[in-house]
């Protein structure tokens, strides 16, 4: 009995706690003190001149009962609403504001702010001028020029990303409108921009026709509009006057490292840059032949310039993401993208992309230290660079590094909301740390992002079967299984799709699937052994003696 009567005033004293933690969240403890002093003002003011106006005795009644009236309205309309820089708006919930309610104003503040970051939030508290830059449409009657339209606009973007005081939205974001018919003003209020640049190109032969416009979307205006009609040598050029016109009519100060950092200088023949893009958009679909592809198109590059340092540097990340998801040969990958990442460092020290792809190199390789160094280095150099910050998260992730990990994944999510990839490996940095409270709701809106991509890229195999790991761990496992059996269906070789079907049946609890599913994807070429003793979605595996050997065999 005395345990029971110990554990009820504990309990009782929790709550009375969390009632007073709420009160001062909502700022209703404010709310009364203030209103009880104007109150008491009212009230002794209408008590003393109410005799020299011949107001009639009740009248200071009148005014008391009202003053009393006037304080519970008032409490009501504090727990429900606030006060901020935005204006008024309603009061967040415990749940959904995702905070202790007896913790302090300032701690509430923070886990609001932590929220924001794990959605969308952040473009709506960024103060700084932002663009979106729309795929180009491609207006040469050939789908087989889609690459080069493509290119000219991430290329543009890639320019703007260098500049601080601009907000960027990602290429991920911007091409997720690619093909749709929808409206200037629906496109910024998805992406969070005040202004959307848009365009065409027309190639043919040797000649090249791009027409570019910037939108401001407040007004549903034209900033600025031209069209070029160049040979095709000359699309260097064209890059650098739109970049420029942009920050012309942005009405943005540049320095003169910034004015040199936005200068399309990556190489200076026209035969070279098509082979790059050629490459770059093979690298998008994360498989062994799109990497195979990759390779080639960027080799091509350099044996055209030999110092394209960007080719150099896409050829370093395809091998790094060979290793990572489907290589035969793990030694070769490694040493071929510590050589490529080597000699774009070498041409060109200060590329941002280079730095990252180094970075990536050394982080296959498994050496930490370095890879750090390349990554804060490259983050220095450019920090709006999204791949800085989610390789920087995986490396961290791969030594159990997992509270910097969420550092580095949750900084990439800002950068590149639309990527469902960081908010997937936060997820399971904080089921690694124990969180589950924020697990389950990083996994619950990672489903959202994830269903968005699909409903854009429905035959991504490694979409689907990312989004039906975070279907299975919410709950909806039948919804979760029917994406990984179209993905396998889709790519049933392929190693990425085969360990992440792996993953999925371990949550599931199918051991005998998922482990033969692993086998296969060893079988296949999956070899990321750092990746797989730390990964948490494999936690019930561990035990296994199955499991152990096919560890063993990747030694």
């Amino acid at each position: 009995m005395v345990q029971k009567k110990g554990m009820s005033d504990q309990s009782q004293e929790s709550a009375a706690a969390a009632l007073w933690g709420e009160l001062k969240r909502r700022r209703v403890v404010r709310v009364v003190v203030l209103y009880a002093i104007a109150g008491w003002i009212v009230i002794e003011v209408t008590s003393t001149v109410s005799p020299n106006l011949n107001l009639p005795d009740w009248t200071v009644k009148l005014v008391t009962i009202l003053v009393v009236l006037g304080f519970v309205i008032a409490i009501m309309l504090a727990w429900a609403f606030d006060i901020g820089p935005g204006g008024v708006h309603r009061t967040a919930s415990i749940a959904d504001a995702g905070v202790d309610p007896r913790q302090d104003n300032a701690a509430s503040a923070e886990g609001v702010e932590a929220k924001n970051k794990v959605g969308q939030a952040p473009a709506e508290i960024d103060e700084r001028k932002s663009i979106a830059v729309l795929p180009f449409v491609n207006m040469s009657g050939d789908v087989e020029n889609e690459y080069f339209s493509d290119g000219i606009s991430e290329e543009i973007l890639n320019l703007m990303v260098k500049l601080p005081q601009l907000r960027v939205a990602s290429r991920t974001s911007s091409f997720m409108f690619k093909g749709r018919e929808v409206s200037i003003p629906t496109v910024a209020k998805e992406l969070g921009v005040n202004t959307v640049l848009e365009g065409s190109v027309r190639r043919a032969g040797d000649r090249v026709r791009i027409t570019a416009q910037l939108i401001d979307v407040a007004t549903d205006s034209h900033l600025w509009s031209e069209t070029y009609d160049r040979e095709m040598k000359d699309v260097f050029a064209i890059q650098d006057d739109i970049a420029q016109s942009i920050i012309d009519a942005l009405e943005m100060t540049l320095s003169p490292k910034e004015r040199r950092a936005i200068q399309s200088v990556a190489s200076s023949d026209a035969g070279a840059y098509d082979f790059y893009l050629r490459g770059r958009s093979y690298m998008y679909t994360m498989t062994r032949p799109g990497f195979e592809n990759a390779i080639r198109m960027f080799q091509q590059a350099i044996d055209l310039d030999a110092k394209y340092a960007l080719a150099y540097a896409g050829i370093a990340d395809a091998h790094s993401h060979m290793y990572r998801f489907d290589v035969r040969d793990r030694k070769n990958a490694q040493e071929k993208a510590r050589e490529a990442s080597e000699k774009a460092i070498a041409l060109d020290p200060d590329s941002s992309e280079a730095r990252a792809s180094r970075g990536l190199a050394m982080f296959i390789n498994e050496e930490y230290a370095e890879a750090e160094q390349e990554f804060e280095k490259t983050i220095e150099l450019n920090p709006n660079l999204f791949e800085a910050y989610y390789y920087f998260g995986l490396a961290h992730s791969s030594q159990g590094e997992f509270e910097k990990a969420a550092a580095m994944y949750l900084k990439a999510m800002e950068i590149n909301p639309a990527d469902y990839q960081p908010q997937i490996f936060l997820a399971q940095a904080y089921a690694s740390l124990g969180r589950k409270q924020d697990e389950m709701k990083t996994r619950l809106d990672s489903v959202d992002v994830v269903q968005r991509y699909l409903e854009m890229n429905p035959h991504d195999s490694r979409a689907l079967i990312v989004g039906a790991i975070q279907l299975c761990i919410v709950g909806e496992k039948e919804k979760g299984l029917e994406l990984v059996e179209r993905a396998l269906v889709q790519d049933e070789n392929e190693p990425a799709v085969l360990y992440n079907a792996t993953c999925f049946y371990a949550m599931l609890g199918d051991t005998d699937r998922s482990l033969e599913l692993l086998a296969l994807a060893v079988e296949q070429g999956w070899g990321n052994l750092a990746w797989l003793e730390t990964d948490s979605d494999l936690d019930s595996l561990r035990a296994d003696h199955r499991f152990t050997a096919l560890l063993e065999g990747l030694h």
